[in-house]
Order: structure tokens, then C-alpha cells, then sequence
């Protein structure tokens, strides 16, 4: 090891850390993996691996006290721990947001009453836990229909599921996952188009727009499942200045100083609102691929720098490619895979970015239940929205996976 070499410490270690890998790589930064999987894909691409839980902060820390890497910074995207990066940055004395913060916004019911105590417009909601699970009748009746039941701290809409009215399956539904997770946040599905508003505060504390992009979603049997994306939004410039105002006013009320500030938001018939916040950087391919290929904008460039406690240039942010993106998913029965074709084929289409395909030949469909359960996703991008759809219908028809 030479002494003058710096590590990125990336946390997880799946398909959507490899560009991370590859930015830091490219800024002349060593990284360091963690993961509990030892065959995760990132595995291959970092420097040191280390296997490790994502969640296990204490775990973390541990390794710190025991590095002898110089460790320039720690970054969480793509990946739904936060938290460690938080617990890790505190522990190294970087800048970054506190490890208070983090839990707050991991933590749904935690967040929906801190939005409630700061004055924003919130669903009517309702927490239950073991202590009031026996009075689920009088609290369900509080809250109006449709409702959504949510874990209070999941990610990809995970055991969530909507509600039309009360029924015997809503009470067995709660029950089924206050026994799981403790506790669940019962509250008022609101209506209208949803969005990624994903922005960063950077070193030195100043605010800056990110992106937006739009999210479409199916509601089959009362599922919340992502179905596609659509870069940039589609949203008036008005619409777009409200949200980046909204993230800006939530990352300030919240102390935010340096780091993500990636919002779920819904615009609705009574203006934008906030479904969640989380502080890394997006899933969902977005920051990695469909925002970069669509517009050219570098937000893990910006992301690294910060992490490592410098400025980055404001350009990055800018849209120098003017293509407009999407993605889309196959939807093959559930059951055994025995067949798949097209992919070669697919790939070599023009305007066709990127296809990831989750499963193998052998593998197990499972039902559509939420936004972690897509077989595959496919990102293209067109000088026009509608090449970009056309583009995405021609490799739907093109692929073909099979199942019994």
C-alpha cells in the first residue's frame, strides 16, 4: 500500500455499485467493499472486499479501528443503508449527515411525525405496534380509505399493500406484519403522479437541483409495483420548481448540511407532497444509468467528491445531452424459468443503454408484489420521449422469457 492512496469506502456491494466503483476508479481513488454476499458483483471491481452486513454499523466501526487504509470518505448509493455511512463518517470526523438524521428517514413513522411537528401537509396516519395491536378496529376506523400499510422500515415497497376498505384480510394483514416487524404505519394513500426528486448538498453546504423523474407504477390487487421510468419529468417548470423547493426546504428543516437528499414525492390535485426521504443517493438504476445516459448529468462524480470532502463543479449537473430516457420490465408468469431469448439481439438495438437481467435460466418467478421482485430491467433513451417508448415496446417484443 502506498501512503498516499485513498479509498472510497462503498457501501454494498450489487450491480449498482460497479459505476461508483468505476467513477472512483476514474478520480484516482482506490475503494472498499462491503457486503455479506462474498459473490456480490461488485466483488471483482473493488480493491479490498470486506464481508460484512450493510446494516451491522457496529461492525463497521470495528473494521475502522482495525484499517490501515487511508480512508478519504464513505458513501451509501443505490443501497438502503445510509445509516453505516452516517455511523462510519461520525467515527472518521467527515462531514456528512448525522447518524440521527439517517434513522429518522429510515424510519417511516419516525419521519411522518417529524414532518407533522415541522408543519408539512401529511396523510392522515396511524402507528401500531404490540402495544395497540388489540385495538385495530378503533384505529383503522381513523384513518380514511384508501389507506396503505407500510413496515416502518423497509424499502421497495416491501409487505406493503393498499387498502379499499375495512376488511377481515386488513386486520390479518396488519397483524402478519406487526409480528414480522414490530411495527407498521397505517395512513391515507394519496393520489397523483410520483417522482424521484434526487438533489445533494455539497461540502460547503450549498443546495444544488439534482434531477427529477417520473415513476409509473401498477396497483394490481393492491400491490405498489414500479413498472418504469421516465427521464427527464414530464412536469411543467413550475411543478419542477415547487419540488426542488420542497427538497431544499426539507433538507434545511431536517439540518442536512452535506450529502443526498433523494425524495419520493406525489404530486397531487393539492400540490407536491413528500411520500418519503431517504439521505443516499437512488436505486432503482436511475443516478447510475438513466439519468447519465439521458442527459449526461454525473451525479455519483458529485456524490464521490463530496464523500471524500471536496468541491465538485456545478456542470456536472448540467444536461448536456438533451435525449429523454426510459425503463420498462418483462413480466413473465410466475413459476420456473426454462427458457430465455432475445437478450443478444436485444442489446445490440440502437438506443438500447443497458439490460439487466435479475434472473437465470432455473430460477423462480415469484409473484409481483413489489419493487424488488422484476425479473429484468431495461433502460433506452431516443432524441424524443416517444423513440425512447418505441425503442423499449420493440425490445419487450423482443425478449422472450419462459416459464412452467
Amino acid at each position: 500500500m502506498k501512503a498516499d492512496e485513498k479509498y472510497l469506502w462503498v457501501i454494498g456491494g450489487g450491480v449498482l455499485q460497479i459505476p461508483l466503483i468505476q467513477e472512483a476508479k476514474a478520480l484516482g481513488l482506490k475503494t472498499v467493499v462491503s457486503d455479506l454476499n462474498k459473490n456480490c458483483a461488485a466483488e471483482v471491481w473493488c480493491d479490498e472486499f470486506i464481508p460484512l452486513d450493510i446494516f451491522d454499523i457496529q461492525g463497521h466501526i470495528d473494521c475502522l479501528k482495525k484499517c490501515t487504509l487511508n480512508i478519504a470518505g464513505v458513501l451509501a448509493a443505490g443501497i438502503d443503508a445510509p445509516e453505516t455511512m452516517a455511523a462510519m463518517n461520525e467515527y472518521l470526523g467527515l462531514k456528512g449527515v448525522s447518524l440521527q438524521t439517517a434513522l429518522l428517514c429510515k424510519n417511516k413513522d419516525q419521519f411522518r411525525l417529524k414532518l407533522q411537528e415541522l408543519g408539512y401537509p401529511v396523510p392522515t396516519f396511524a402507528i401500531i405496534d404490540g402495544n395497540n395491536s388489540c385495538d385495530l378496529e378503533k384505529i383503522v376506523s381513523t384513518v380514511p380509505f384508501p389507506l396503505i400499510v407500510k413496515p416502518t422500515n423497509n424499502s421497495a415497497s416491501r409487505d406493503m399493500k393498499i387498502f379499499y376498505e375495512n376488511t377481515q384480510e386488513l386486520i390479518e394483514f396488519i397483524h402478519k406484519n406487526v409480528e414480522k416487524y414490530g411495527r407498521v404505519l397505517l395512513e391515507e394513500l394519496w393520489i397523483g403522479q410520483e417522482q424521484t426528486v434526487e438533489c445533494l448538498v455539497d461540502i460547503d453546504g450549498v443546495f444544488h437541483n439534482g434531477f427529477i423523474t417520473d415513476r409509473k407504477f401498477t396497483f394490481k390487487d393492491g400491490f405498489a409495483v414500479e413498472t418504469g421510468l421516465v427521464h427527464p419529468t414530464q412536469l411543467d417548470l413550475t411543478k419542477q420548481n415547487e419540488l426542488y423547493a420542497l427538497a431544499k426546504k426539507v433538507a434545511n428543516d431536517l439540518n442536512i448540511h452535506v450529502g443526498a437528499v433523494k425524495l419520493d414525492t406525489i404530486y397531487t390535485q393539492n400540490g407536491p407532497r413528500i411520500i418519503e426521504l431517504t439521505v443516499r443517493h437512488s436505486g432503482g438504476f436511475d443516478c447510475q444509468y438513466l439519468v447519465p445516459r439521458s442527459t449526461g448529468k454525473n451525479i455519483l462524480k458529485c456524490a464521490i467528491l463530496t464523500a471524500v470532502q471536496k468541491k465538485f463543479d456545478n456542470t456536472l449537473l448540467e444536461n448536456t445531452l438533451k435525449r429523454f430516457g426510459v425503463t420498462g420490465s418483462l413480466w413473465p408468469k410466475p413459476g420456473v424459468i426454462v427458457d430465455i431469448k432475445g437478450i443478444k439481439e436485444a442489446k445490440a438495438m440502437a438506443g438500447v443503454e443497458e439490460i439487466f437481467l435479475r434472473y437465470e435460466v432455473g430460477d423462480v418467478v415469484g409473484e409481483y408484489i413489489d419493487c424488488a421482485s422484476r425479473v429484468i430491467f431495461i433502460i433506452c433513451t431516443g432524441k424524443t420521449l416517444q423513440e425512447a417508448k418505441d425503442t423499449l415496446k420493440t425490445v419487450e417484443q423482443t425478449i422472450e422469457i419462459k416459464t412452467v
